[in-house]
């Protein structure tokens, strides 16, 4: 009876390891099925995930550098018309080939393209524009009145003797600003224009031309 129970413990015990090598061989090729799904699958999900960045980088930078083909148009238009005043409250260039009349007009054509063109634009880009206007012009003369030139007149009258009208001394203001300020003021724009469009070398301003004497 001994024997017979020795036998059928040790035949229990055997088919239990038995069935735990097939638990364990199942679970093993389970798990290789599983990792032969899922692989191809998350290689899918990386494709699709890293095609998405590239995607969006490519888009970020197409937008990027039509921003600066824009600024750089608006550039083209902006920065020869202040120059343009420059010239004139520096006494450089062509200074006297403008009348009164035509540089309070700039004024008004450079005040509504920057305007329009600030949102392209940083907010130091904006604000140096506004203190190259504020010096050249005198805005507060009057309601209804016409921004007057913050320049002294008088050395301007007696380089157009022939052609000078009488008229034109109102479009002067009563307070004048140093030419020198009006150069720092146009080279804070010019540095606001090229730091925008990704230019960062130094810029300098040409020199001034001999100032009349009595603003010296």
């Amino acid at each position: 009876m001994l024997e017979i129970q020795d036998h059928l413990d040790c035949s229990v015990v055997l088919s239990c390891e038995r069935t735990m090598d097939a638990g364990n061989w199942n679970w093993l090729e389970f798990a290789k099925l599983g990792v032969g799904i899922l692989t191809p699958i998350a290689i899918v999900v990386a494709g699709i995930y890293v095609h998405r960045i590239t995607k969006r980088f490519e888009h970020f930078q197409w937008r990027g550098q039509k921003l600066i083909e824009k600024r750089l148009a608006i550039y083209d238009e902006i920065a020869p018309l202040i120059n343009d005043v420059l010239c004139y409250y520096t006494y450089v260039g062509a200074w006297r080939d403008f009348d009164p009349p035509q540089i309070v007009a700039l004024k008004r054509t450079i005040d509504r393209k920057i305007h329009l063109s600030a949102p392209l634009f940083g907010l130091e880009f904006f604000n140096s524009c506004m203190r190259f206007q504020d010096l050249c012009f005198d805005t507060y003369s009057g309601w209804g009145e016409d921004a007057k030139l913050r320049t002294e007149f008088r050395r301007r009258q007696e380089s157009r003797p022939k052609d000078w009208k009488s008229e034109w001394a109102d479009y002067f203001s009563d307070e004048v600003t140093d030419p020198k300020e009006i150069r720092t003021a146009y080279k804070a724009v010019m540095e606001a224009f090229a730091q925008d469009i990704g230019i960062h070398s130094p810029f300098s301003v040409p020199p001034p031309g001999r100032l009349p004497i009595n603003i010296e």
